[in-house]
């Protein structure tokens, strides 16, 4: 059976962008690049899975494209739904952004033939010399859309071909959903460094393997979570405000000495952890 799409067009040739690239070239698609980086488009022609580069958004719509996939940071990616509206683009497009209602949103406004993704891989490393196929390999790929047509099929066979595993979501849930397993747990990590830097920063010479697993992700490249918070900001806040709530119960506990409640506490949860 043929391809739907042949020939795509990777807007942002970093560590997202670069494993799609190689995952879909190693399936015999055809790959063609956008970058305004000329360091990384420089690599991405020395790795050969390019049929074309381009660092501006005008030579890149020269190619003749079946599918373009922006894999950039949110902020950059409305730019660059707005610009490819101003330019009248038909074509099928899709992203792998970790927040999708606001884009969604803009993309149905603009009148674009839109259906939003993300995929559930990464490193806390960025660029195009840490993309890797592999990353994406058994991972989940999210599409948040509101039709079920041939396109949607097209990109559920697509991301299923370099081994990934297909879900379907409502944006908005989407965006709850990874509120909460994933952009507060990153803002968690990032605040646990700054309390640590803050009260003795000579004691990150003496932190063990607990502390480097739980922190991990602080490591995570700051624009792409800079957007993120900002993008979803009310579902983090949300979860800032409960989460407020439940350290001040521990709070509560540990003041008046509740050995019991503090004991079962740690215990039920200590359960629910060992379960995943």
């Amino acid at each position: 059976m043929p391809k739907v799409f042949e020939k795509i067009g990777v807007i942002g040739i970093g560590l997202i962008g670069g494993s799609f690239a190689k995952a879909f070239y190693k399936k015999g698609y055809k790959i063609y690049g956008l970058d305004s980086n000329n360091e990384t488009l420089l690599k991405a022609i020395e790795s050969d899975i390019f049929e074309g580069v381009a660092n501006t958004l005008d030579d890149f719509l020269t190619f003749d494209l079946d599918l373009i996939y922006i894999t950039t940071p949110v902020s950059s990616a409305k730019k660059i739904l707005r610009d490819l509206s101003a330019k009248n683009i038909t074509i099928p497009i899709t992203d792998a952004c970790s927040t999708k209602f606001s884009l969604v949103k803009l993309a149905k406004e603009l009148n674009l033939n839109f259906y939003g993704g993300h995929p559930i891989a990464g490193k806390e490393k960025s660029g195009f010399e840490y993309s890797d196929d592999n990353m994406l390999k058994g991972a989940y790929h999210f599409l948040t859309v509101e039709k079920d047509d041939d396109t949607v099929l097209a990109l559920k066979k697509m991301h299923e071909e370099i081994g990934m595993v297909v879900k379907v979501m409502d944006a908005k849930k989407h965006d709850e959903l990874f509120g909460l397993i994933s952009h507060f747990p990153h803002l968690i990590a990032f605040a646990l460094i700054d309390l640590v830097d803050i009260k003795n920063r000579d004691a990150f010479g003496f932190t063990g393997g607990g502390f480097k697993d739980f922190t991990r992700i602080a490591a995570s490249e700051p624009r792409m979570w800079t957007d993120i918070f900002l993008d979803n900001s009310e579902v983090v806040v949300s979860l800032i405000d409960e989460f407020i709530n439940i350290l001040n119960s521990w709070k509560d506990n540990i003041l008046d000495k509740k050995e019991d409640a503090i004991f079962h506490d740690i215990g039920l949860i200590s359960n629910i952890r060992r379960g995943l």
